[in-house]
């Protein structure tokens, strides 16, 4: 049983079957008032008649006495006839006149009538002296004589009621059974029901049961979409498509970042076993030093980038909250990589305003502006201008970094802020990218609440833009964004 309460089909099953007892219950109790109250009035009424005609012949004779004058009292009243005992009583007890057979006791009728010479007339049930079956009465008083010398006399009038309550309980059986039959076969219907209803849902719980890491491909059927099944089962193939993508994106990612630091530890093994095999001078131990010292950078680097990307991830990026001047922001990130830009034969172009202020934590954007303007030196041609704007719209500061090199392919620009998702493979590590620059510089102006859009036109190279809230703050009281 308590299984069954646990279940939801059992508990909605019991619900209906309840509902539905008592609606049934309060049915059928409707259902024998409005059918035993007639028949229980007619039979009062057979009494309350006979009660009329007996009073109406009972009469105070000039001796005294009291006799019917009609003759002897009827043992039978309407058409057709209904059998009917009569007595009629003084006021001592005293039996004045009566029907020739009498199914009560001459002291329950006596009695009947010393109650109706006091309190008036009432109707009473009583029993059969010899069949025990069950009798309705009627008994009241009637006065004779004059004011100056009243005479009351009471008259008790029964009849039989057998075929009123075997009625009465036949009915009473009917619809009893009848509610009891209606409950089971509306109980049973809704146990099949109910099972049909759920049985989609038992079908996503074992869809849902049975499906692997390796089996996210697996989806339900939804044949109504329509109705509620339906659509939770259209939101469960909505998760796993959720689900596998971001599994899909996990072993992508975990794959590259395990070939990104598998690659500078074998290179970190390859120069150590070489050094190894045989003495070497001074200058080669430093040379294979210094190849070693660049690996552990680079692989520093990328973990450094995982960390904050986890950091973000999970919302727990410790940002450290300064006003920093953005025209001492772009400037400094030109004058910064100009060395890195001369070198490679790139122009760097800066348009900012004179003052302006953005709230965040200044090492965290000068990561991000290091990236964007690192990516754009490398993908621009010799002689192609690379141009930091800042300017101010709505109420925010827009920072652009734009190159005139290939772009980024169109089929790349939907997945360029995605963990190692570079134009150019990981495993090329072209240029020295890791492919983590873009993902981290988004979950960083994100956590900024902020974002970083690509904008590029056809041709025209690419633009990566930051959307910053401004500060109202004073360009005065801005902290600049360099590091010690």
């Amino acid at each position: 049983m308590r299984r069954f309460l646990r279940s939801t089909r059992g508990r909605l099953v019991l619900f209906q079957v309840l509902m539905l007892g008592i609606a049934s219950a309060v049915s059928a109790y409707a259902i024998y008032q409005l059918v035993s109250r007639p028949l229980v009035s007619a039979s009062e009424d057979v009494l309350y008649g006979q009660w009329t005609t007996v009073a109406g012949g009972v009469a105070l004779d000039a001796d005294g006495t009291v006799s019917y004058r009609p003759g002897p009292l009827p043992a039978t009243y309407g058409d057709p006839p209904v059998p009917v005992e009569t007595v009629v009583y003084a006021k001592d007890g005293a039996v004045l006149a009566q029907t020739p057979r009498l199914s009560l006791q001459g002291a329950d009728l006596r009695s009947q009538a010393q109650s109706a010479l006091n309190s008036g007339g009432a109707y009473f049930d009583a029993r059969d002296l010899r069949t025990g079956s069950p009798r309705r009465g009627y008994a009241d008083q009637v006065v004779l004589g004059d004011q100056s010398n009243p005479v009351p006399v009471a008259v008790v009038v029964t009849k039989s009621t057998s075929d009123l309550e075997l009625t009465l309980r036949r009915l009473l059986v009917t619809l009893v059974a009848g509610a009891i039959l209606v409950v089971a076969v509306a109980g049973a219907l809704a146990w099949v029901v109910v099972g049909r209803t759920l049985r989609p849902v038992r079908a996503l719980s074992n869809t849902a049961r049975a499906i692997s890491e390796q089996e996210l491909h697996r989806r339900v059927e939804v044949p109504t979409p329509d109705d509620e099944v339906g659509e939770l089962k259209a939101t469960f193939n909505q998760l796993l498509a959720r689900l596998e993508q971001s599994f899909q994106g996990l072993r992508r990612f975990t794959a590259d970042a395990s070939h990104e630091l598998r690659s500078p530890l074998a290179l970190v093994r390859t120069e150590v076993d070489v050094a190894l095999t045989r003495a070497r001078r001074p200058e080669d131990y430093q040379r294979v030093l210094r190849n070693v010292q660049d690996e552990v950078e680079h692989m520093s680097r990328v973990i450094d980038q995982l960390l904050i990307l986890a950091q973000a991830d999970a919302g727990n990026l410790n940002l450290m909250r300064a006003e920093v001047d953005i025209a001492d922001f772009v400037e400094e990130t030109a004058a910064r990589w100009q060395p890195v830009a001369d070198a490679r034969g790139v122009t760097l172009e800066v348009d900012a305003p004179a003052t302006g202020v953005v709230e965040g934590d200044p090492v965290l954007l000068r990561t991000v502006i290091d990236n964007l303007v690192d990516n754009a030196i490398r993908y621009s041609p010799t002689l192609a201008p690379v141009t930091l704007t800042a300017r101010r719209s709505d109420g925010e500061w827009l920072v652009e970094v734009a190159d005139r090199g290939p772009g980024v392919p169109r089929e790349m620009r939907e997945r360029i802020f995605e963990r190692f998702g570079r134009a150019d493979s990981v495993r090329t590590r072209r240029g020295g990218g890791v492919g983590l620059g873009l993902a981290l510089s988004a979950a960083v102006i994100q956590a900024h609440g902020g974002t970083l859009e690509l904008v590029q036109e056809v041709g025209a190279g690419a633009c990566f833009r930051i959307h910053l809230r401004a500060s109202p703050a004073p360009a005065v009281s801005a902290v600049r964004a360099s590091t010690p």
